[in-house]
């Protein structure tokens, strides 16, 4: 039996309704920026990269900084500025240092109801006086282990070698997003640059 076309647009809407909720459900960055005081970005004209940067090794770029780079240029770029390959002949250089930690979050939690207990002829109804024991509380301590990545992006006025604007983008990772830097790397350098004080050009 040939599917109806009733039937396919029902299934394709489905499909677009779902990417949408998963997308929606991404997590994006806590991003947060600040800039020098009476710089006026706009009379800047073209850019370049530190050499060498904080997340190159040994001499050469790395994985992390080739994203970077690529990441980085696009947003300068779509906001009117030019790349010079010579860093001594840009306006501003840029510099991007990446950081993973392990983070410790300890919370106490209230206990799930698990029926009736001695205390509940007290709790809910009345305080104890000042100085008693008090008798125990319905909760709980709860301890959540996680990394945490932190991303800066430093950009620097070449001509007096003094930091102009700093973005900085923190989110909690996932193994799945360690196992697969890229995305997330251009997703957090996309997310700092939306604090620029330049736009992007439409």
């Amino acid at each position: 039996m040939t599917p109806s076309i009733t039937s396919i647009s029902r299934r394709g809407l489905l499909g677009l309704f779902a990417a949408l909720v998963l997308a929606s459900c991404a997590s994006t960055p806590n991003v947060r920026s600040n800039a020098a005081p009476g710089v006026d970005f706009a009379r800047y004209r073209t850019f370049s990269f530190m050499s060498p940067m904080s997340t190159d090794r040994a001499g050469f770029h790395t994985l992390v900084s080739q994203q970077i780079v690529s990441s980085a240029r696009r947003e300068l770029e779509v906001r009117g500025f030019e790349f010079v390959a010579n860093p001594d002949q840009a306006d501003m250089l840029l510099n991007v240092h990446t950081h993973v930690a392990d983070q410790l979050r300890v919370r106490s939690v209230p206990d799930p109801w698990m029926g009736s207990s001695y205390w509940n002829h007290r709790r809910g109804w009345y305080q104890p006086w000042p100085g008693h024991t008090r008798w125990p509380a319905p909760s709980r301590v709860e301890v959540d282990q996680f990394s945490e990545g932190r991303l800066n992006v430093d950009l620097i006025d070449r001509s007096r070698n003094m930091l102009v604007w700093e973005g900085v983008a923190t989110k909690r990772l996932t193994q799945r997003t360690m196992n697969d830097l890229g995305p997330a790397i251009d997703g957090a350098i996309h997310e700092v640059f939306t604090q620029f004080p330049i736009q992007p050009r439409l």
